[in-house]
């Protein structure tokens, strides 16, 4: 879909902006008014120009009213989907958040206005798919999404919240995905990965060493449980995607920021925290729907 397309583009601009943005700063004890402009504007302007991007190539031919979802939500891809929008929360607030520590504000400060602008972009996401000839403003879409943007708030109150991190996994294991596409006559690129949900699993790992406290356990070394869907997806008479099975995994898991402890610049840091989103791969068993056990699953 078109809107998933901008809002990956509206993410890398962000997290170019805020890689860039490392070196020009080292005190940020003074709020820079000029920064908070910027930060704010660039939700701003990218969500306006994602409106007219989408007006004139999408919704100028095949604009509905504003409708809401009648329930296709909540069966499209077997919720593999939820656990894509809580990511996609996740990372725009984690966004967000690095962009207002640039501008000067307090740690706790930039998480809360992270986790908002966060959200805003979560309705913004909504209200445009509320326009769309074959989806509608989805409320447990937003709610999942906001629930992502919020994760850094809860993050920096417990303690017990940072020993778990939030992951993707992404390798092209099935072409189902353009199979069924190219019965629709959408024929997408391969590079059109963001809805290609059998292929895509999410993880939520786990700091062994938080909960056991066990000098024989490596500190870098976590626990994941995996969450996807398998390749029997098929076509309604109407074209609308039915079908699946979700699976379950649990794997082997490495703390980039751990493994990588050498690596102490500014820079190395910010790398290693968004490297952190990414499941690599590992040992890793499928416990559901059916048992199997892979060397480096991805």
């Amino acid at each position: 879909m078109y809107i998933r397309n901008l809002f990956l583009l509206i993410f890398l601009s962000f997290f170019t902006f805020n890689s860039f943005s490392i070196s020009t700063v080292s005190d940020t004890s003074k709020i820079n008014k000029t920064r908070i402009y910027i930060v704010s504007g660039s939700l701003i302007s990218s969500v306006t120009a994602s409106y007219f991007y989408i007006e004139k190539v999408w919704w100028s031919e095949q604009s509905r009213d504003f409708h809401f979802d009648k329930g296709n939500d909540m069966v499209y891809a077997q919720n593999v989907d939820k656990a894509g929008h809580f990511m996609g929360g996740l990372l725009a607030s984690e966004t967000f958040s690095s962009s207002f520590l640039w501008a000067g504000l307090s740690e706790e400060k930039s998480v809360w206005y992270g986790a908002l602008y966060g959200s805003a972009l979560q309705l913004a996401i909504e209200i445009k798919d509320a326009y769309a000839p074959h989806w509608g403003f989805s409320k447990w879409d937003l709610i999942i999404g906001s629930a992502g943007s919020f994760l850094p708030v809860l993050k920096h109150y417990s303690k017990t919240a940072n020993a778990f991190n939030i992951k993707m996994s992404y390798y092209p294991h099935s072409n189902i995905y353009w199979e069924l596409e190219n019965q629709r006559d959408n024929f997408p690129s391969k590079f059109d990965w963001h809805d290609d949900y059998p292929n895509q699993t999410y993880w939520i790992s786990a700091d062994v060493n938080h909960f056991i406290q066990q000098d024989w356990w490596p500190d870098f070394l976590n626990i994941a449980v995996g969450f996807g869907i398998d390749d029997t997806q098929y076509l309604t008479q109407g074209n609308t995607k039915l079908g699946g099975e979700n699976e379950f995994y649990i794997a082997l898991d490495y703390d980039i920021p751990k493994l990588l402890k050498n690596w102490n610049s500014d820079r190395g840091k910010k790398v290693k925290k968004w490297l952190n989103f990414i499941k690599l791969p590992a040992p890793t068993i499928r416990i559901s729907p059916t048992v199997e056990f892979y060397p480096f699953f991805m």
